[in-house]
This record gives C-alpha cells, sequence and structure tokens, in this order.
C-alpha cells in the first residue's frame, strides 16, 4: 500500500493535477478579491453584498492564497518534485557510474546508432588509439583489444541541477509571496525614518506579510536634487544616510536596499515650509507641507485654522496677463497660494522661497523649499532563494547542452592483414552528433574506412 502510494504521489499524473488544482486556485484568487491584495475593494464589496462575502469568507475564498487547501496543494506539490528527484538519483547514479562491463563488441552491441571500420594507418597502432580518446577528454577503460570510452561523463547531473532549480524557484516564490511587505512612504529632505509602520500611506493600505515583520529600516533623507535638461526631467539624487552613517545613493534605476528590503524611487514633489502668523506677528502654525504638485495639478492643506490651494511654476513667467512656466527646470519656482476661511477666499498672490502672502492682516511665509519623495517599499525574504534557483538552472542548462554525454566501444583487430579499428558510438541528442565526433576524432590516425560494418541509421535522441 505504501509503495503505491508513493508511486502515485511521484507520478506524471499526480503532478498534473496538482498544476490544474493551482491553477484553478489562481484564477479564484483573480477573480474573487482577496482580503490582502485588495482591501480597499473588498471593504466596499463586504459593505454591498454582507450575506455572499460572508459565505466565501466561511470557506477561505477571499484568502485563498493562504488557505488551508492552498498550503496543503504546495506541500503535496513540493512533495511530488522530491520524490521524482528521489527515484531519478540512482538512474543519474548509474549512468555516471564506470565498468568493465560496459567494454562490448562494436559490431554487435546494442544501442550504438554508429559503428564503423577504419584502416589504421602505417605507424598507427592501438596505443595510439587510447592515447587520442584520452586527449579529447574521454575517459577510458580496457585496452586496444577492447575498450570503453566516455566523453563528459558528469552530464546526466545536469537533469538533477535543473530539476534542482525548479524546486528552489518554487521556495523561493511562495517564501517571497508569504513573507512579502508593500507600501508606499513619503519622506522630505531631512526627515528621518525609524521603520514605523504608520508613517506608511494609508492608501493604498500597506500590504503586511503573512509571516514575518515589515521592514526595520533606518535612515535618513540628507538631500533630493531633481536633474532636468532641455525641459525633460532626467533623473534624479536622492542621498540618504543609514543608521551606521553610511551614504547612499538612490536614482531611478538604483534604490536603497537593506535588510532584504528595497526603497524604489517612485514619485518626486515640493515640501515648502510654510508658517502663518497673525496680524500681532504670533505664529499660529507651521510645517513642512508635502505638496504633489510637480505636474501643475493644484493641491490643497490646512495651516492655521485656514485652507489654502497651491499651484507651482517651476519656472515662473506672465505671458499676457496669465501665469505659466518657461520649462520644467528649478529655474525660477514659486507658488500661485489661494486662502479660504470658513468656504470663503481671503486672498491670493504669488509666493517665492522666504517671500510671504498677506490676507485679512494674516501672513503666510514660505520660508524654506526641499522637495520630498515617495518610495515603493518591498520586502521579500525569498529573494536570494529564488535567485539561486535562476543561477542553477541557467548553469544545468548549459552543462546539459554544450557538454552532452559521448559514449564509443572498440576495438583494433587484424582484417585482411591490416590493423583497423572498430567503433562502434553514440552521442545524445542526435546519432549525426556522434557521426561527426567520430570522423573529426580519428582523422589523423586512420585511413580510408571500410562501411561493412555499418549498420541501418537509426536516429537516438
Amino acid at each position: 500500500m505504501i509503495k503505491k502510494t508513493i508511486k502515485y504521489l511521484s507520478s506524471l499524473r499526480f503532478t498534473i493535477l496538482l498544476i490544474c488544482l493551482l491553477g484553478l486556485i489562481f484564477a479564484i484568487g483573480l477573480w474573487i478579491p482577496q482580503q490582502r491584495l485588495l482591501k480597499t475593494i473588498y471593504l466596499e464589496w463586504q459593505k454591498n453584498s454582507p450575506a455572499l462575502v460572508a459565505y466565501l469568507d466561511m470557506f477561505g475564498l477571499t484568502t485563498i492564497y493562504t488557505s488551508p487547501i492552498t498550503l496543503t496543494l504546495w506541500f503535496l506539490f513540493f512533495l511530488n518534485l522530491s520524490l521524482v528527484l528521489w527515484q531519478r538519483w540512482p538512474v543519474v547514479k548509474s549512468r555516471i557510474a564506470l565498468s568493465d562491463a560496459k567494454i562490448a563488441d562494436p559490431a554487435t552491441v546494442g544501442g550504438y546508432p554508429f559503428r564503423r571500420s577504419f584502416p589504421l594507418q602505417a605507424g598507427s597502432d592501438g596505443e595510439d588509439v587510447i592515447e587520442l580518446l584520452k586527449k579529447s577528454g574521454f575517459t577510458v577503460l580496457g585496452n586496444p583489444a577492447g575498450f570503453y570510452g566516455l566523453k563528459n561523463r558528469f552530464a546526466p547531473i545536469a537533469f538533477m541541477l535543473f530539476h534542482l532549480s525548479f524546486f528552489l524557484i518554487l521556495l523561493g516564490g511562495l517564501v517571497s509571496v508569504y513573507t512579502e511587505f508593500i507600501g508606499y512612504l513619503d519622506l522630505a529632505q531631512g526627515e528621518s525614518f525609524q521603520g514605523e509602520l504608520n508613517r506608511y500611506n494609508d492608501s493604498p493600505v500597506p500590504k503586511m506579510p503573512v509571516y514575518g515583520s515589515p521592514p526595520n529600516a533606518s535612515f535618513t533623507i540628507k538631500s533630493i536634487v531633481p536633474h532636468v535638461t532641455r525641459n525633460t526631467p532626467t533623473g534624479i539624487s536622492v542621498q540618504v544616510v543609514d543608521s551606521q552613517g553610511q551614504s547612499h545613493e538612490v536614482d531611478i534605476n538604483r534604490p536603497y536596499k537593506t535588510e532584504q528590503t528595497s526603497f524604489v524611487f517612485k514619485h518626486l514633489g515640493v515640501s515648502p515650509l510654510f508658517v502663518v502668523k497673525d496680524p500681532a506677528g504670533k505664529e499660529l502654525g507651521g510645517a513642512y507641507i508635502k505638496l504633489d504638485v510637480l505636474q501643475r495639478k493644484p493641491d490643497r492643506f490646512v495651516l492655521g485654522g485656514f485652507e489654502f490651494t497651491a499651484t507651482f511654476y517651476p519656472d515662473f513667467v506672465m505671458e499676457a496677463g496669465k501665469r505659466a512656466t518657461r520649462s520644467m527646470e528649478f529655474n525660477n519656482p514659486v507658488f500661485f497660494i489661494s486662502a479660504q476661511r470658513d468656504g470663503k477666499k481671503v486672498g491670493e498672490g504669488i509666493v517665492k522661497k522666504s517671500g510671504s502672502l498677506e490676507f485679512n492682516g494674516y501672513h503666510l511665509e514660505m520660508r524654506d523649499m526641499p522637495f520630498w519623495v515617495r518610495f515603493y517599499v518591498v520586502k521579500q525574504r525569498g529573494l536570494a532563494i529564488l535567485y539561486s534557483g535562476f543561477a542553477l538552472a541557467t548553469i544545468g542548462v548549459i552543462w546539459r547542452l554544450l557538454f552532452y554525454r559521448r559514449e564509443i566501444v572498440g576495438a583494433v583487430r587484424e582484417q585482411d592483414g591490416a590493423s583497423c579499428l572498430v567503433i562502434a558510438g553514440r552521442s545524445e541528442y542526435y546519432k549525426s552528433l556522434a557521426e561527426d565526433d567520430k570522423h573529426k576524432l580519428f582523422e589523423g590516425i586512420v585511413g580510408k574506412s571500410d562501411e561493412s560494418l555499418e549498420k541501418p541509421m537509426r536516429v537516438e535522441r
């Protein structure tokens, strides 16, 4: 009973069944909003159809990627792959083993589609044949009266490496999925981050890992310098200083990486320091305000009891009495700000760096104008395993294709008073590879070949 169970668990039929069931799981996960991946949509759906969502929750269909049935299927899939590797290993060992039992008569041995008889040139003997094979990378057993040669003996191990890489890729992918954290983080120049979860943006809601913890990173944004050339944004330089005092450069294609976490630059904004003063000069409030205004769209903020609408012009100019920007370069950056209180406009005007806006006796001062950046934060613990799997797969494929296995059995015999080399050969993939190899191999020591021993061609793959 145990043997039958193991045989079924390692069968191709069971592998196909598992792949189909996992594919069905993924399809359901794409169709039904998942609590963790599409939380906003899920909550709205739950509000509109509470009975249906409760029913789906009961069967774990809204958390299908982490449900017990999914975990069980993954376990069975890895078990199936492990059993296949375990059963295949004895076959691989037998193929790389060397034994005198492999020495056979080249004229009658089976399984060798290429056969030839070559007359040896004057002065050449069987020892020359053995030596030539060894110099060509063959491992040779026997002597000129009967020998067996094998090249790329360990090529079958590439099969195991490729399947092991598949195991590692799947394992790395699973570990990444179940330990993945995704969030968005806005930080201004001079601002520090200590890993606080409440500092991440509320929309979209951070995706928390099923197992493990959020990123435990600690760093300070020292500087943010955007690069614009000929009215075209070309890059950005964000200098990050970690808790050890080490400086790191972040740009569009270079994230800041620490402890399996990547902070990827996604967006740039302006973060001016605004201060509101009353008519007596007393400060009512002040803060660095992160404004998303670089796309020429206005943004709003509240400070000192007033609501402000800000529009940004990086290279301000008045054209035909209208506000405009000459370019996207930060040559003359200004804000056009409108102030409101209780829904009524109380003032508006242009504010430059170190400038101010006066309205009803109040003042809005802009004392500084640094930038802020939005990071796409991803933490995945399985990436090292995943990359190792891809590297192992690459090694296995290259090894298997370039260093393919070649075998030869042969003997030096007397025929019609002359020494002849009688061989039978085979090569992985195609018979023609063995034929080409043998002609090139013995070209320097043989004369015109005798095709009397040639057998009907059979392609062996």
